[in-house]
């Protein structure tokens, strides 16, 4: 089979493209931009969030192991998990049986019900073994939560670590929760990453990519 042109979403998949030779070009995903879904939080709180399906490609439960370690120094600290799939009873047995506390499970949620959420976080945690480019990160960025996520796949070419977002290694719950304490103990610093990130997250919108989706098909 023969194409006039390759898309790719990231620089992950334009690696595995120019590793086989193949041409490509890369054209992110879009997300709608409002202003109205961002927030500047001038004061951090240990209230974290995960958008991710419960499936095991997402690794929650290294995300509930890191909260754990994370609640012994914070005790208020809460984690509302947005999703729903096939590992949802065991994810929920697993928080009953590490007796932990501030655990909400939304179940499934509307996109157009998922700023709200995103706006009484202030921390998105995200763990997946393998990705790609996650639009939940990019939402998270546009609310202006600071990301956390594991070092995968897209994701490092969404996020610069320690610049626009915190990276960890995947599967590694301790590197996790040292850098959920680390950053609800500086605000400052983290409020420096969010604005940058909410700067970076712009060049996704439908403005900034049109052109590149037009030039595809009128080349």
């Amino acid at each position: 089979m023969h194409t006039n042109q390759n898309i790719v979403l990231s620089g992950f998949l334009a690696q595995v493209f120019n590793k086989h030779q193949i041409p490509y070009t890369i054209i992110p995903n879009i997300i709608e931009l409002d202003s109205s879904h961002y927030r500047e939080r001038t004061t951090l709180k240990p209230h974290f969030i995960c958008v991710r399906a419960h499936e095991p490609l997402y690794n929650i439960p290294c995300i509930l192991q890191a909260f754990l370690q994370v609640q012994k120094q914070l005790p208020d600290a809460t984690l509302t998990l947005v999703g729903d799939g096939s590992q949802h009873e065991a994810l929920v047995q697993q928080v009953s049986a590490m007796k932990l506390k501030n655990v909400t499970f939304t179940g499934r949620v509307d996109n157009s019900e998922i700023y709200r959420h995103l706006d009484q976080a202030d921390i998105m945690l995200s763990a997946p073994k393998v990705d790609n480019m996650p639009v939940s990160l990019l939402e998270a960025m546009n609310a202006g939560l600071l990301v956390i996520s594991s070092r995968v796949g897209g994701v490092p070419y969404m996020i610069e670590d320690g610049k626009t977002g915190l990276l960890f290694d995947s599967d590694n719950a301790d590197q996790l929760a040292e850098q959920m304490l680390w950053a609800v103990g500086h605000p400052e610093h983290v409020q420096r990453m969010t604005t940058l990130a909410h700067k970076a997250v712009q060049q996704y919108s439908w403005s900034s990519i049109k052109d590149k989706i037009l030039h595809s098909y009128n080349p």
